[in-house]
């Protein structure tokens, strides 16, 4: 534990765990944590995932993100509880941490510019499954197949086995081992975890059930999908709800008109009229990408990087004024900061991809791999069953792919069963439009645990329920805390605007908006 706190009630350490669970000979890792005491006799410890993989749990303790609602999370589960927020493995001040480059600038120069930084590149949506618009997507995929197995061999070189102990299975029985130190062998294991947390839940609940006491998961991913599914079969059903996600976007800057929407024209439009020139917009950029040679680091435009841009904005409704000013101004021939958050936001990020390719499924055989084919045909798959427009973009802000070629896999990996029953019945939040990890997902978990579950709907566009503001929502989950389980299928509103004017209470000024961006990527 560090001699000081870091403020009256919030302390730091790190807790030495086994680096496997199996094999007592392979040392230790290091996993550090933030932890928030209670006000008043502790309840107990309740452990705090944000998503990614790869974003830092201490931070959700040290510095609560307020556009992605932390501080009221936080508060919502209530002061009687000790909050932990750690750092997963190879991720922040856990080590040992995932560095495959040497420094962030050669890290940088490896992805410039290329298919992982501009995003997929659609031709038209008008003609996206015709032959030539396969062989470009073809194309686009045999750079990134390259480039990922490339990358495989660079990280195997500079981490070697420790890339073996980054999986979540490991991941769990860290959590329980932290437990048994800064609460004791008997006492219960409490959890709310959002985005990939909702995995990270899930393996906890059905690998530990015993020791479960509450947990909740929220922007829910179905675990049995991400055990046993090659990864980029994955947005298939992640983007169920994207298209409506977009919808609520297009319908809401309609309603706010131009005062507070920057890419309305006029009081009264029509959603499907800005719809239509936001897709004249991309097709525009496909047929000739933008040259940016003073941006913030000279380059170009393709639509493959705007449209997973405007997806990103998808899954922050309070950002969504200044994902639509930075549109706006770019359809009006300044594109500067468009260009500047697909420079920020592309690329891919290695603590996530060692967590994810650990726990991804191994090809029997060099024959198996999925090839440029395979992907261009699952991509197109997508936009004909799921999603039109964001089909392609999963692969820019997620950033799973190639995990055939990692070099190893977690021990003791879990695949279920995804069935456990629990003394208390886990908390399960989803939204109705979240663009990433749909609704359907929550309910299929729920179904699955049918006694030792609950789901709560709410009704909103976002990613995971905190994205934006609920009353309803938050008193059901510090409720939760406290003993009182809600009725299956409850359903809360919300309390945010989601084009709120300059000085509400709901608006984030542009500064914020960017600063919390980055600090999750």
């Amino acid at each position: 534990m560090s001699n000081a706190p870091v403020r009256s009630n919030v302390e730091c350490g790190s807790v030495i765990v086994p680096k496997d669970y199996f094999n007592a000979s392979a040392g230790t890792s290091s996993i550090a944590f933030a932890r928030q005491r209670a006000i008043g006799k502790s309840k107990g410890l309740v452990f705090l995932n944000p998503g990614g993989p790869g974003i830092p749990g201490t931070r959700m303790v040290l510095n609560p993100d307020l556009l992605f609602g932390e501080d009221r999370l936080i508060k919502a589960i209530g002061s009687d509880w000790d909050l932990i927020g750690f750092d997963t493995r190879g991720v922040g001040f856990s080590r040992p941490a995932t560095n495959c480059f040497a420094n962030p600038k050669d890290l940088d120069l490896f992805h410039a510019n290329t298919v992982v930084e501009r995003g997929l590149t659609i031709s038209s949506l008008r003609n996206f499954s015709a032959p030539v618009a396969k062989q470009e997507l073809v194309w686009q995929y045999k750079e990134f197949l390259a480039l990922k197995q490339s990358q495989a061999a660079i990280c195997a070189q500079a981490m070697g086995d420790e890339l073996r102990y980054m999986g979540t299975s490991t991941i769990v029985r860290d959590i329980a081992f932290m437990t048994d130190v800064l609460d004791g062998p008997d006492a219960k294991i409490n959890y709310f975890g959002s985005s990939y947390g909702s995995i990270l839940g899930s393996y906890l609940v059905n690998m530990f059930p015993e020791r479960i006491g509450y947990a909740v998961i929220d922007g829910v991913v179905e675990p049995s999908a991400w055990a046993d599914k090659p990864n980029y079969k994955w947005p298939h059903d992640w983007l169920e709800d994207a298209e409506a996600a977009y919808r609520t976007f297009l319908q809401d800057c309609a309603k706010a008109g131009p005062a507070r929407c920057a890419l309305a024209q006029f009081d009264g439009q029509p959603w499907e009229y800005i719809q239509e020139r936001l897709d004249i917009y991309f097709d525009e950029l496909s047929e000739k990408p933008l040259p940016m040679p003073f941006g913030v680091r000279p380059g170009y435009l393709t639509s493959g990087g705007a449209r997973s841009i405007l997806f990103i904005a998808l899954e922050v409704p309070r950002a969504w004024p200044r994902f639509a000013a930075m549109f706006g101004s770019a359809m009006f021939g300044n594109a500067t900061d468009l260009y500047r958050m697909a420079v920020l936001q592309g690329g891919v990020h290695y603590d996530r991809l060692a967590i994810s390719c650990a726990d991804s499924t191994v090809p029997y055989s060099l024959e198996d791999y999925p090839k440029a084919e395979d992907l261009a045909d699952e991509v197109i798959r997508t936009m004909q069953d799921t999603t039109m427009r964001f089909g392609s973009t999963a692969e820019y802000g997620e950033g799973d792919g190639g995990c055939q070629y990692w070099p190893y896999r977690s021990p003791g990996r879990f695949t279920g069963p995804w069935n456990a029953t629990l003394d208390t019945p886990m908390l399960i939040i989803s939204n109705t439009h979240d663009p990433i990890t749909p609704k359907a997902s929550g309910l299929r978990v729920n179904s699955n645990m049918p006694d030792s579950s609950v789901v709560l709907v709410q009704n909103s566009p976002g990613h995971t329920s905190h994205s934006v503001s609920s009353v309803c929502t938050e008193t059901v989950i510090h409720h939760y805390f406290q003993g009182v389980i809600p009725k299956n299928g409850t359903t809360c509103d919300v309390d945010d605007e989601t084009f709120p004017l300059p000085g509400s209470p709901f608006y984030f000024p542009d500064e914020a908006v960017e600063s919390s961006l980055r600090m999750r990527r």
